[in-house]
């Protein structure tokens, strides 16, 4: 059944079926056939509660019924036109609207346009006319999704009952302006193919005016841009006065204003002043951005009875001095503005160009919405809120292609067994290749070509949020939803087949997970044991048949993802809906405990060697005054016992891929530098960590949070085991993802070991003058050169160059941004952030507040005191900072989700973290004192302590 949507500016009128209504009101309003796009989605806004001036519009029918008698001779000029010669077009354009003008408009039509007028707005109203294209033979209409069709056809305001008609058939004639027949021709658009409906407004005098774009018009970015200036619109979308500028955030909805000197504003007519013959008139558009002009059909203004005869348009007048450096807008005008810009988002379900005014007391009134027209393909979305905890900092050109490969690889699996075919995979290659970008020797997700792969598969819809959480999506970045690729009618059962296929995968998860990690550990002994005693040439086989086994069965790993996502957000939702008023902590603290994954297990692993090292006072000497190097020759050599040696051996056997930046192929591991593990140890060695405080603290965390969710749902058990089982569900997806995740650190070290002997061989042979320089080359310069395929012999120039732009990177970008058009032309300047007082915002992600003192970090090696009370702020961590982070009171990092390492651990061990706080290693002084708030995500400078 429909539901009816009543319109709050429209009387009910009868209806009749026998032909289509030459005037619209009412519900009959939201049909964009009859009235076009545009006044379609004034009626839209108006039924959804907004304010929207009461209206009505003369259908596009009766432009056809009134151009009929002429149509012969208007196709007979538009056969002539020549939209190359200027002179043709002005001419035809004139006789065009000349015919138009002359047409007569029958009786019936004219009684019934001035029996509405009275009935809407009393016979001395004041209303704008304007007018909306309509497309017909399947051309577009104005304001319409793909084409905004902007600064085409006439609209006018301040028009009295007495010039109604003649503005009627001036926006009738403007279909056929000159503009108007050029805008047909540069589309390609038939110039028969249209109509011209009008709508007939009540006008409101406005005294402060704007224009909303809820994304950056030119490329598409998502933070709100605000115009606004004095007087009413024509000044601000005609750009006559000073104009104020405000950029809002959808971060944290900050405005950053940009103020005028506003010495003129645009004002209603006045008395009409004594003119010369042949004066031109201004007109104006009254809420559209049009090209609104006065042409030499105008009848002359006349007064409505017992009202002064008024000047033909709106006029400049000097602003009063004492307003002319005031923002155009109050805060609280700002947050009115971009509150209806939202929901009208919502409304129309993409970013939109809204118009608007405040009248004198202070009323919101919305005069237009059209959507923002982007070119999509030419858009590009960056961010690398996620990724930069896997390659922090400067990347080289090694790591950078091998990391593309693997995301080639690993997605590619991930589709297939979600049931994207392989046909259509394979028209989306250079997507699959294109994954991530080198942005100014940074890591960046396309997130453009995730959007574009993750919609080939029908069960995107839902986990699409979800997947913009675990991403941390910043909503600037947004992207607008792709053209459905399937029929309707084949819709329904493919997203029910690949709904299907999803619970399957869901079922069955558990059981295939382990059967991956069996596989992989089996892989990846065999390729070591094989690539022992390879040489060169059978170094890339073994390298290149590695790459054809992950592509085979990673894609495991993302499915994980997804089904951790889903169990997240229902958590969520539910935590919202059945505990509203739950401390906000609860659900990160019940997700404390469980198994000890992977890199638990590593922790562990390194916390007993820390405690060996501990009960060894003379090694901790040691490692005090000697280089850790030399300290591990003597702990090899046996000098601090056989036991301890062995120990540290076996980590490295069975863990030694875990490590700082371990997916940065440039930087070694303790596998291939044991000595950084001896380094590690000590650390821990030095505090006071141990496996049973950290086993003791995450249990007694999570005990405390079961007792919590007890008492509050204790009249409610069936929920209280939903919501257990949910918790349950993520701990376990998530000890899945950390085991996979080393398994990923196994792969890359596999890479590392492989490109390190090969850069040996190269520097043996005389291609390189280092085997370092070899992370300077791509993974298939490297490998085409031993198999034929490169398509250079000047390894040592490819170095050169690149090694002199590694050197030479200079501050990052923002964390996301938008290009459009050519990336390069596009890229914004440096990210950057200032010192700070008061509260900051960032994303919490284990609960807790405590207070300490701020140390900023930047390289984990070179903090060697974390010091009593320590708030560790970084810009990202992976799992190499595990010693600083057990060491801290606190976590605040600029980058990362719900779901990145420094979230999980700071859960896992009960630290209150927060993550994805912009610029944090640059707003917080190092030195002071703050207050963290896990939970609420908040990180307070007490100036008072400050340092």
């Amino acid at each position: 059944m429909k539901r009816s949507v009543k319109l709050p500016f429209t009387r009910k009128l009868p209806f009749t079926r026998s032909r289509p209504a030459a005037v619209v009101r009412g519900r009959a309003l939201l049909n964009a056939s009859a009235v076009g796009p545009k006044f379609a989605r004034q009626a839209r806004m108006a039924g959804a509660g907004l304010p929207v001036p009461r209206f009505f519009c003369l259908s596009a029918t009766v432009f056809t019924r009134v151009l009929r008698p002429v149509r012969a001779e208007i196709d007979a000029l538009l056969d002539r036109l020549d939209p190359a010669d200027a002179s043709s077009v002005e001419e035809t354009a004139a006789a065009l609207r000349e015919l138009v003008l002359r047409a007569p408009v029958p009786e019936d039509v004219e009684r019934l346009l001035y029996r509405t007028f009275d009935q809407e707005f009393g016979a001395d109203a004041v209303v704008s006319v304007r007018s909306s294209v309509v497309g017909t033979a399947g051309q577009q209409g104005e304001d319409s999704a793909d084409d905004a069709f902007a600064g085409i056809s006439d609209s006018f305001l301040y028009v009295t009952r007495a010039e109604l008609l003649d503005r009627v058939k001036q926006c009738w004639a403007s279909g056929f302006g000159s503009q108007a027949l050029l805008y047909r021709a540069a589309r390609g658009s038939a110039q028969r193919g249209f109509a011209v409906a009008v709508g007939v407004q009540r006008m409101r005098f406005g005294q402060r005016s704007f224009v909303l774009f809820t994304c950056d018009p030119l490329t598409g970015a998502r933070d709100r841009v605000l115009a606004a200036g004095l007087g009413i619109g024509e000044g601000v979308v005609q750009e006559k006065v000073p104009v104020d500028h405000y950029f809002i955030s959808r971060r944290d909805d900050t405005v950053r204003a940009v103020i005028a000197h506003k010495t003129e504003r645009m004002t209603e007519p006045g008395p009409v002043p004594e003119a010369e013959p042949g004066t031109e008139r201004g007109t104006e558009c009254g809420s559209g951005r049009k090209t609104e002009r006065a042409t030499e059909h105008a009848a002359e203004r006349a007064a409505a009875p017992g009202t002064e005869r008024m000047a033909d348009g709106p006029r400049l007048s000097a602003v009063p001095e004492e307003l002319r450096d005031l923002p155009a807008l109050t805060d609280e005008q700002i947050r009115q503005v971009v509150a209806a810009g939202d929901r009208i988002e919502k409304l129309f379900g993409r970013p939109q160009d809204i118009e608007g005014t405040f009248t004198a007391d202070g009323a919101l009134h919305l005069l237009q919405a059209r959507p923002v027209v982007l070119e999509l393909d030419r858009q590009r979305l960056w961010s690398n809120a996620n990724i930069t905890e896997s390659y922090p900092g400067v990347t080289t050109a090694l790591t950078y292609s091998f990391a593309q490969h693997f995301y080639r690889e690993d997605f590619h699996d991930f589709y297939r067994k979600l049931g994207v075919p392989r046909d259509l995979l394979d028209r989306h290659e250079n997507e699959l290749r294109g994954m991530i970008g080198l942005l100014r020797g940074r890591v960046y997700y396309s997130l453009s070509a995730w959007y574009v792969l993750h919609g080939l598969s029908r069960t995107f819809p839902l986990w699409r949020n979800s997947f913009e959480r675990m991403m941390g999506m910043s909503p600037s970045v947004t992207h607008i939803a792709p053209t459905p690729l399937l029929k309707p009618a084949d819709r329904l059962p493919a997203t029910a087949a690949a709904l299907l296929r999803l619970a399957v995968r869901w079922a069955l998860h558990v059981p295939a997970a382990r059967r991956f990690e069996r596989w992989w550990h089996g892989t990846i002994t065999e390729h070591r044991r094989a690539a022992a005693t390879a040489d060169p040439l059978q170094l890339v086989q073994l390298m290149r048949s590695l790459w054809r086994e992950a592509g085979s069965h990673w894609g495991i790993t993302l499915v994980n993802d997804i089904l951790l996502q889903i169990h997240e957000t229902l958590a969520l939702r539910l935590f919202e809906r059945w505990l509203p008023d739950a401390d906000p902590g609860l659900h990160s603290d019940l997700l404390c405990g469980g198994d000890e994954n992977r890199s638990v297990v590593i922790l562990m692993s390194v916390i007993d060697i820390a405690e060996r090292v501990r009960a060894t006072p003379e090694l901790l000497d040691a490692l005090a005054t000697k280089p850790v190097e030399e300290v591990w020759r003597d702990v090899d050599s046996g000098a601090y016992g056989t036991e301890l040696a062995n120990r540290l051996r076996t980590h490295g056997d069975l863990h030694g891929d875990r490590g700082l930046q371990e997916l940065k192929l440039e930087v070694l591991l303790p596998r291939d530098q044991p000595s950084q593990l001896l380094h590690m140890a000590a650390e821990y060695a030095r505090g006071d960590v141990t496996r049973t405080m950290l086993r003791t603290r995450e249990t007694g965390i999570r005990d405390a949070a079961e007792e919590r969710l007890r008492a509050l749902l204790a009249r409610r058990p069936l929920r209280r085991r939903v919501l257990r089982a949910l918790v349950a569900g993520q701990r376990r997806y998530v000890d899945i993802r950390e085991n996979t995740r080393y398994n990923r650190s196994e792969l890359f070290s596999f890479g590392r070991s492989v490109y390190r002997r090969l850069g040996a061989d190269l520097a043996a042979r005389g291609l390189l003058d280092s085997a370092d320089d070899v992370v300077h080359l791509t993974e298939e310069e490297i490998l085409g050169t031993y198999d034929g395929t490169a398509v250079t012999d000047d390894l040592r120039g490819l170095v050169a160059v690149r090694g002199a732009e590694y050197r030479a990177r200079g501050a990052e970008l923002p964390m996301d941004f938008v290009t459009m058009g050519p990336v390069l032309d596009g890229l914004p300047e440096p990210a950057s952030g200032t010192v700070g007082e008061g509260t900051l915002y960032g994303l919490g992600s284990s609960s807790g507040v405590v207070r300490g003192t701020a140390r900023v970090v930047v390289d984990p090696h070179e903090l060697r005191e974390p010091g009593e009370g320590m708030i560790l702020v970084a810009r990202e961590t992976d799992p190499g900072w595990l010693f600083l982070m057990l060491s801290a009171r606190g976590i605040v990092v600029e980058r990362g989700t719900l779901l990145s390492h420094t979230a999980i651990t700071g859960r896992k061990f009960g630290i209150p973290t927060i993550v994805a706080l912009q610029h944090a290693t640059t707003r917080i002084p190092d030195g002071a004192r703050v207050e963290i708030d896990g939970a609420a995500g908040t990180v307070t400078i007490l100036a008072e302590d400050s340092a």
